[in-house]
C-alpha cells in the first residue's frame, strides 16, 4: 500500500489555489525547483500526470480528482493537529489597498486564505494610495499595499515590492488625435498614476484635459470603455477587454510604478504575518487580468 506524504499534497493544493509555482514557493518557503521536485515526486507516487504546463496553470482530469481529495485529507490532518496541540491562529487584520487590486489577485488570494485560516478575519478597505498611506500613519491599518513612485535605492525585503510598467489604457476602437487635447480619465489628485501622467504630458508639451475623475476603478474603466478618453494603469492591472500600450504614435513612453507592501515588522501579529505571506505571493505572481 502506497502512502502519500501530506507535504506533497499541501504543495499541490497551494499551487492550484494560488495559481502558480512561484507564489506557492513564496508562501511555503521553498524555491521553485524544490516545488517542481515535490510535484514530480507526487506524480511518480500516483503514477499519473497532475498538471499541464503552459501560459496558464491547468489540472488534468486526475489532477482535479487529486485536488478535491487532497483538500479533504489536509483538512482532516490540520483539524487533528489543532485539537491535539491547540495550534489555532485567530485574529482580525485591517488591510488597506488601492482600487486597482480589487480586480487583480486579491479576491482569489483571500478566498484561499480563508480556507487555510478560517479564524483570521481580514477587513479590506479600498482607496487611492495617498489616502491609504495617511490612514496607515494614523494606525488605521495593520497592513497596506499602495502604488508609489519607484525608489531606485529601496532597501526593503525584495518580496515586499514589485516594479510594474505603466501603460496607456483605452477602448479597443479609441484613437487619440493630435488635433485635439488628450482626454484624460483619472483618479482624483493625489493618485500616483495621475501625477506621473500629468507630469509626463506637461514635459512633452502635450495638451490635455481631464475628461472624467472617479475614486472607483470600475468607474474609470466604464468611462474608458465608453470612449471618453484614456487612463493609465500598471500593466498587470489592465483588464484584457481594453487596449493598452506603454507608448503610441502620439503618447510618449510611460515609466514604471512600484506596488509596495507596508507593515510594522516589530509589532505585527501572527495573524497579520500570515496575511503578509499571502500578499507577498500575490504580488510575485501578478498576471494580466482576464476580464
Amino acid at each position: 500500500m502506497k502512502n502519500i506524504p501530506t507535504e506533497l499534497l499541501r504543495t499541490f493544493v497551494t499551487i492550484k489555489d494560488l495559481g502558480g509555482f512561484t507564489s506557492a514557493g513564496i508562501l511555503l518557503g521553498r524555491s521553485q525547483p524544490a516545488i517542481s521536485l515535490q510535484i514530480k515526486k507526487l506524480e511518480d507516487i500516483l503514477d499519473t500526470k497532475l498538471l499541464l504546463r503552459g501560459p496558464q496553470l491547468t489540472l488534468t482530469a486526475d489532477g482535479e480528482n487529486v485536488y478535491q481529495s487532497a483538500k479533504k485529507i489536509l483538512e482532516l490532518n490540520d483539524s487533528l493537529i489543532t485539537k491535539l496541540t491547540g495550534e489555532n491562529i485567530t485574529g482580525k487584520v485591517r488591510l488597506g489597498i488601492p482600487s486597482d487590486l480589487e480586480l487583480a489577485f486579491l479576491p482569489r488570494a483571500l478566498k484561499s486564505f480563508a480556507t487555510i485560516y478560517p479564524n483570521i478575519s481580514v477587513e479590506v478597505d479600498c482607496e487611492i494610495s495617498k489616502v491609504i498611506r495617511q490612514r496607515y500613519q494614523q494606525h488605521f491599518y495593520d497592513i497596506i499595499l499602495i502604488m508609489e513612485p519607484v525608489d531606485q535605492e529601496d532597501t526593503r525585503d525584495r518580496r515586499d515590492y514589485r516594479i510594474e510598467q505603466l501603460e496607456w489604457v483605452m477602448a479597443p476602437d479609441y484613437l487619440p488625435s493630435e488635433k485635439e487635447n488628450i482626454s484624460l480619465i483619472a483618479y482624483p489628485q493625489g493618485c500616483v498614476y495621475r501625477s506621473i501622467t500629468e507630469n509626463l504630458l506637461v514635459t512633452h508639451k502635450i495638451p490635455y484635459k481631464t475628461a472624467y475623475t472617479s475614486t472607483s476603478l470600475l468607474g474609470l474603466l466604464s468611462a474608458v470603455e465608453a470612449g471618453l478618453g484614456i487612463t493609465v494603469m500598471a500593466r498587470s492591472m489592465v483588464p484584457s477587454r481594453v487596449r493598452s500600450s506603454s507608448r503610441t504614435s502620439i503618447l510618449p513612453q510611460l515609466g514604471t510604478v512600484c506596488i509596495g507592501l507596508y507593515y510594522k515588522q516589530l509589532e505585527i501579529s501572527t495573524a497579520a504575518q500570515r496575511v503578509v505571506d499571502f500578499l507577498r505571493s500575490g504580488i510575485a505572481n501578478l498576471e494580466k487580468i482576464e476580464s
